[in-house]
């Protein structure tokens, strides 16, 4: 069950990692929350106690030349996006390394939460316009954090990944049954 308002806390402001990673969990728990009071809506309190929520929210996030980080979120919607996604590639991605965070929220049915952030840190390859309008023509950076899917298309441009390559995706798998096994959630 999917969050019932798509709005969300931006990052506006928000400069260092610490406080990115705040705000993200305060996302993952907003979700949540969202969820959990949708299930009550729709069963008794008692249908919804074998219920387990997962939230998660990821951000893309780079150092500037200035020493501050910056979250990149999702491309513009409009036809802005091919030169947003070209900016980012060239400017924040070449050659350099940026961090993936995931924060996740995980909520079993007698309400008690289990959080984790999660970094990743993705380094992409030097040449990255070798093949940028190809990318960009493949449509697929549109609607993903960052601009690029590294389950997809966007693999050609990773050279390393250190840390969870399933929270570069969006959901880190060891995180979630760390909660799991945390919250005493039978997966089987």
């Amino acid at each position: 069950m999917p969050p019932r308002n798509a709005d969300e806390a931006g990052f506006d402001g928000l400069h260092d990692l610490p406080t990115i990673e705040h705000r993200l969990a305060e996302i993952a728990r907003a979700k949540a929350d969202d969820v959990a009071a949708q299930l009550l809506t729709v069963t008794s309190r008692a249908e919804t106690s074998g219920r387990v929520i997962i939230a998660a929210d990821t951000a893309i996030v780079v150092a500037a030349a200035d020493g501050l980080v910056h979250v990149i979120g999702q491309p513009p919607a409009d036809d802005s996006w091919r030169a947003t996604v070209r900016r980012w590639f060239v400017d924040c991605y070449a050659g350099r390394t940026h961090v993936a965070l995931t924060a996740l929220c995980v909520r079993d049915g007698k309400g008690t939460s289990v959080e984790r952030i999660v970094k990743s840190e993705v380094t992409f390859i030097p040449d990255v316009e070798r093949h940028l309008e190809w990318y960009i023509r493949t449509g697929e950076p549109r609607g993903k954090a960052g601009g690029y899917a590294i389950q997809g298309a966007g693999s050609i441009f990773i050279s390393k990944v250190t840390g969870s390559l399933s929270n570069v995706v969006g959901l880190p798998l060891e995180a979630l049954l760390d909660a799991f096994e945390e919250l005493q959630v039978d997966i089987t």
